[in-house]
């Protein structure tokens, strides 16, 4: 159709911008996104550092828990250490009782061998000893019958089975024991460190904690002690103390007397049978055991008047060499064994040694006892471990000490002024590890921590008596445990670490 036929034809609307510049953004536009990159940024900066200290915590902690074990381990190697010591020094104790047993056996070997020889020589005849003491007396006398020179025999005094076993308990004192406390005396620092470095070893990090060689206190030096020459006094009246309830080495002292007067001139005396014992330890260095019985008859004469004449019926003496004198005992050297040449009281006079009738002991026996006696080595007393104030109020404290460990951190900058053993208090910083690392360097280049532990001595039960019991190495009573840590081992530990 032609086009001017069409009616009213629509116009055609051209765009706006033909024949125009293109619009231009704004400068304001787009910061929501730079915003959202860095709060982006920062929160994973933010995580990281997050997950730093976290790390940072965890590696703290472990190294709090190695040191803390660590330091119980060392005080632990103390307390057995000075129970181990307590131990040794009972057993000090136990085998001089033991010795002093065998002295005292011995020298009641020796007794019943001398009576049995009297009883068979009837010198005093036992039938006498029954009539003026009673029937049981003369049993008593009569029971050694056939025993005369058969136990000497057997016994061997100077070198048989018991003088043999005195000489064992003597050589397990000293080359057993004593070198045994030394020796745990003179190794307890370096045990207690390798126990403390076995602990950090076993403690599972990729990089073990290190202890530092130089403790921030310590109070194990000169703390405990030996005791040797003129001071094992102490050890001589605890054994004496542990001697006393053994009936069998207390003294062995009886006296009985006949009934009916014997002579008028002395109408209050009588005949008497007189036993007398005793073990003692003499001096510091050696046992004594003497036993003696005799039979002290009333006599009288017109030269002295009354006087007792004594026939020994049993003695037997056992003891160290080089024991001290035996100036506690009426005796005289090289007695005789009968006065068919002397009158016995004229004997007496003579040797001026004991009155005739005031006497209480055996004289005759007694010499006879020393004159036979059997002489066993010895080395006395032995040394022997206490602390240092033991039995003094106050002066014993605990063992106490205080330990550094510390783990290098891989990569961090040390400075020039502190070595790898310097001291800290644990107040440093870790910034993570390998690719995570932050740029702040830990302190000293490295994370450190310190703690404290102590031997202590405390019974397990209150004693009976009540009483309070001072610390002592002659009880197995010592336990370990951990302890705070004082502000001079901080600070201790803060100056040697560069005060960081």
């Amino acid at each position: 159709m032609p086009v001017s036929c069409v009616r009213n034809p629509l116009p055609v609307r051209q765009p706006r911008w033909i024949g125009l510049a293109r619009p231009v953004h704004s400068p304001m536009q787009g910061q929501a996104l730079v915003l959202a990159l860095f709060l982006l940024a920062a929160g994973a900066a933010g995580l990281l550092q997050l997950f730093n200290s976290g790390q940072a915590i965890q590696d703290k902690t472990r190294l709090t828990h190695a040191v803390d074990a660590a330091a119980y381990s060392g005080a632990l190697v103390q307390a057995r250490a000075l129970n181990f010591l307590g131990y040794a020094n009972r057993a000090l104790v136990a085998h001089q009782v033991a010795m002093a047993h065998l002295v005292t056996l011995a020298a009641w070997a020796q007794f019943g061998d001398a009576q049995g020889r009297r009883v068979a020589r009837s010198n005093p005849p036992a039938s006498l000893i029954a009539g003026f003491f009673g029937p049981s007396q003369g049993a008593a006398y009569l029971s050694a019958r056939g025993l005369g020179g058969r136990i000497g025999a057997q016994a061997q005094w100077g070198s048989g089975g018991l003088a043999l076993a005195y000489a064992e308990h003597d050589r397990v004192v000293h080359d057993v024991l004593v070198r045994a406390q030394v020796a745990v005396q003179q190794s307890l620092a370096e045990s207690r460190r390798e126990a403390m470095r076995a602990v950090l070893a076993a403690n599972d990090h990729e990089t073990p904690a290190v202890l530092d060689p130089t403790l921030l206190s310590d109070t194990l030096p000169g703390y405990v002690l030996r005791y040797g020459g003129q001071a094992r006094e102490r050890l001589k009246a605890l054994v004496e103390a542990s001697v006393e309830p053994y009936g069998f080495l207390a003294a062995r002292n009886d006296v009985d007397r006949s009934l009916l007067p014997i002579d008028k001139r002395c109408p209050l005396a009588r005949h008497e049978l007189r036993r007398r014992g005793s073990t003692a330890l003499r001096g510091l260095d050696t046992w004594r055991a003497l036993d003696t019985h005799s039979y002290h008859a009333l006599r009288s004469n017109k030269w002295i008047g009354c006087y007792y004449r004594e026939y020994p019926m049993g003695y037997g003496m056992v003891r160290g060499v080089d024991s001290p004198a035996d100036d506690d005992i009426e005796y005289v050297d090289q007695p005789p064994e009968n006065f068919s040449e002397e009158s016995f009281w004229r004997w007496v006079q003579r040797m001026r040694s004991w009155t005739l009738l005031n006497v209480l002991t055996n004289p005759y026996a007694s010499s006879l006892a020393v004159s036979g006696q059997a002489s066993w080595p010895g080395r006395g007393l032995p040394s022997f471990a206490e602390i240092a104030g033991a039995g003094v109020p106050g002066e014993a404290s605990s063992l106490r000490f205080a330990v550094r460990v510390y783990r290098p951190v891989e990569g961090a900058p040390r400075p020039a002024a502190t070595s790898a053993t310097a001291v800290a208090d644990g107040a440093s910083s870790l910034s993570g590890a390998g690719a995570m690392r932050m740029a702040s360097p830990a302190a000293g280049g490295v994370v450190a921590a310190i703690a404290a532990a102590e031997t202590f001595y405390e019974r397990p039960a209150r004693r009976a008596d009540g009483r309070h019991e001072m610390a002592s190495l002659f009880q197995p009573y010592w336990h370990a445990r951990l302890t705070p840590v004082r502000d001079d081992e901080r600070m201790r530990a803060r100056s040697l670490q560069g005060g960081r």
